[in-house]
This record gives C-alpha cells, sequence and structure tokens, in this order.
C-alpha cells in the first residue's frame, strides 16, 4: 500500500535523518498521511492558495507494509474531502517498522 504526506522543509530534513516519521515540538501530536496521490497534490495545491505557513515542500510516498499496518493503531478519517488516515504520536514507532520504501517529490 502506498501513502502520502505533504511535509514542509523542516520535516523533510528530519525525516532524511533516519527515515522516521514523528512529531516535533509545538506540533500535532499526530501524523496524517493521504490514500491518495490527487488527494494530496490538491491539498498542496490549497495550501499553496493559503499561504500555509510553514509552506509544504515535498510529498513523501511512502510504501507500507499492509499486514503491517493491520497491527498499527490508526484512525480512518476524511481529510479535507479525501481519505486518510491519522496515526498518534505513540503509534508512530509501530507504523515506522511498517514503511518498507519512500521517495519523494520536490512540489
Amino acid at each position: 500500500m502506498t501513502l502520502y504526506r505533504a511535509v514542509s522543509t523542516d520535516e523533510y530534513r528530519d525525516f532524511k535523518v533516519d527515515r522516521n516519521f514523528r512529531t516535533a515540538k509545538n506540533t500535532l501530536e499526530a501524523k496524517q498521511f493521504f490514500k491518495s496521490e490527487r488527494a494530496v497534490l490538491e491539498f498542496v495545491k490549497v495550501a499553496i492558495k493559503r499561504a500555509y505557513r510553514p509552506p509544504y515542500k515535498y510529498i513523501l510516498f511512502i510504501n507500507v507494509d499492509s499486514q503491517c499496518l493491520e497491527a498499527v493503531d490508526l484512525q480512518a478519517q476524511d481529510l479535507d474531502g479525501y481519505d486518510a488516515i491519522t496515526i498518534q504520536e505513540d503509534d508512530l514507532p509501530s507504523f515506522n517498522n511498517c514503511v518498507t520504501f519512500t521517495t519523494e517529490q520536490y512540489v
């Protein structure tokens, strides 16, 4: 399964350190991932129009082991009209163990 996440330059740099998702001080204590590339691209387009700060500069394409992901406590949700999942901070280490490969695209 592939998930998609828009990230700022700071989050991208943090992720590149050890390829793990984690929360940072003064941020949402969870990570949200879109289930489609179309959704994340639309999200970034809207964020640019609304001048979100910090701006999203990269899209991460995250391949995860679906069977492993079934054991992770996640919340399915509608995020800006698109299917997404939320992983709470305490469950990010388990989620990170399910990630098999990532690529990125500069936006």
